[in-house]
Formats: structure tokens, C-alpha cells, sequence
């Protein structure tokens, strides 16, 4: 049980980055921002890499860092603007279901008590987002999940082959940083880092994609890739609840509803 405690540290640092993001979001543009967080993510874990080595796992930490973080952010993204956060959050995140499968070739058994969490979590990001959208949209996040499920059990793999965490999210974010650039088309990239450097977003993304990833890496290593999958179900819910508690909206009856669901599923993961 222990061992799946930084999966939770994980799930609540990506929940504080996500709110934390929206006025970088709003300033830089997507695909700019997410460059600048693997720039600075990267040149500040250069030196613990250094020193503690990469190993034999960081090929897969690359292919991680290429599936999750390039390819599926960028197709979550592409679901939010197609089909809106209602369809994409919800689709996008049933590779918490899929990842209890992806888990079996790596040596996990398949349980029914996880099964079930991990129905129970998707539907509860489903409560929480409330439904709809378009097929194309859909399409989109179901890759967007296929890709971070893919990209999930590489982190597993290089941390079964003793590579360090920190290093683990080094490497992910300088493998996946060269098609950022290219997403975003190399533009205002030099004047993106000129005006951040300063600000709070070089220790957000630090955190973030260096801090979170490390914990995320240790929990599927020690405590199982399916179970870390589902304690990541409750990033959704964080972030709402972290958003209200710093702004102006008050929950409403389905985000208690989204509350009990997800929260159950959590717990039902440890029976």
C-alpha cells in the first residue's frame, strides 16, 4: 500500500500543473507552452542525470517520453479543441482501463478488484465532465489514450531495468522535446524562454514533468502499473477541487457524485 503512495503525490502535483498552466496556456499558446515545460524540465534534471547515469532502461524512457508526452498530449489536445472537454476527458482517460490490460504482458495479473476501480474511475470522469461531443473528437482522445497507455508501461519497463526515476523523466522530456519544437513550429520559441525564465513556470514544469514522473516511474516499479493507473484517476477531480478552492465557483451535485465514484474506486483498488 506504501508503494502507491507517490502515485498519489504524482496525481496531485499534475492536478496543481494543470490549474497552474491556464494562464501560460492563454499567453503562449498550446503547443509553445508545452516546449517551454520539456526546456526547462530538461536543463533543470541535466545535472541529476548526469550524476546518477541513465542504465539500460532509457530507451524506453525515450519511447515513453515520444508516446506520452508527444504523441498523446498532442492528440488530447486535438480531442479538447474537436470535441470538448465533456467527450475528451472521459474517452482520453479510459487508458486506465486499457493500462490494466497493457500490464499483464509485463508481468502483473489481471484483477477484478482493479477492473472494477478502473470502471468505476473512468465513469466517474465521466459524471465529472457531464458527456457528449463528435466521433472525430472521440477518435482522437481514444488515441490519446492508447498512446499514454503505450507510454505509461515504458516508464515501467526502464524503471525494471534499474533506471532511476529522475533520470527516467529526464529522458522522457528531452526525447519528446525535439517534436514540440516542431508542433510549434519553431516560432517565438527564443522569445517564449526570454520572457518565462523568470517567472514561476520554469519550477511548475520542474515539477511537473521532473517531480511528478519521478514519483509516477517509482509506484509503477514497486507498487504496479495498474494500480498507479488508477490513483492517476483522481487527477481530473484534484484539479476541479484545487481550481474551486482558489476561485470564485462552488461544486456542483455531479462533481459529489464524480467525488464518490472516483474516491471508491480507489479504494476498492487496495481490497
Amino acid at each position: 500500500m506504501y508503494d502507491a503512495l507517490p502515485a498519489v503525490g504524482a496525481a496531485l502535483i499534475w492536478a496543481y500543473a494543470s490549474v497552474a498552466y491556464r494562464g501560460y496556456v492563454e499567453k503562449y499558446g498550446v503547443f509553445r507552452l508545452n516546449f517551454l515545460r520539456l526546456a526547462y524540465t530538461s536543463l533543470i534534471l541535466l545535472a541529476p542525470a548526469l550524476c546518477l547515469g541513465l542504465g539500460e532502461g532509457a530507451l524506453y524512457a525515450a519511447l515513453s517520453g515520444v508516446l506520452s508526452l508527444a504523441l498523446g498530449d498532442s492528440l488530447y489536445l486535438r480531442a479538447l479543441g474537436t470535441s470538448g472537454v465533456s467527450a475528451a476527458v472521459p474517452a482520453a482517460y479510459s487508458y486506465i482501463i486499457l493500462e490494466q490490460f497493457i500490464a499483464i504482458p509485463l508481468g502483473e495479473p489481471l484483477r477484478m478488484t482493479y477492473l472494477v476501480a478502473a470502471l468505476l474511475t473512468v465513469a466517474g470522469i465521466y459524471a465529472l465532465t457531464s458527456g457528449g461531443g463528435n466521433l472525430k473528437g472521440i477518435a482522437y482522445a481514444l488515441g490519446a489514450a492508447l498512446s499514454w497507455s503505450l507510454g505509461y508501461a515504458a516508464i515501467k519497463m526502464a524503471g525494471a531495468g534499474g533506471m532511476n526515476p529522475l533520470s527516467i523523466a529526464f529522458v522522457r522530456a528531452v526525447a519528446a522535446l525535439p517534436f514540440l519544437a516542431w508542433l510549434s513550429g519553431l516560432r517565438g520559441l527564443g522569445k517564449g524562454l526570454k520572457e518565462s525564465w523568470r517567472t514561476p513556470l520554469p519550477i511548475i514544469a520542474a515539477l511537473d514533468l521532473g517531480g511528478g514522473a519521478a514519483l509516477f516511474a517509482y509506484s509503477a516499479v514497486a507498487a504496479g502499473l495498474a494500480l498507479s493507473a488508477i490513483i492517476l484517476g483522481v487527477v481530473p477531480l484534484a484539479a476541479q477541487l484545487i481550481s474551486r478552492l482558489t476561485g470564485k465557483e462552488r461544486p456542483r451535485p455531479r462533481e459529489y457524485v464524480a467525488a464518490l465514484l472516483i474516491l471508491s474506486a480507489v479504494v476498492i483498488s487496495f481490497i
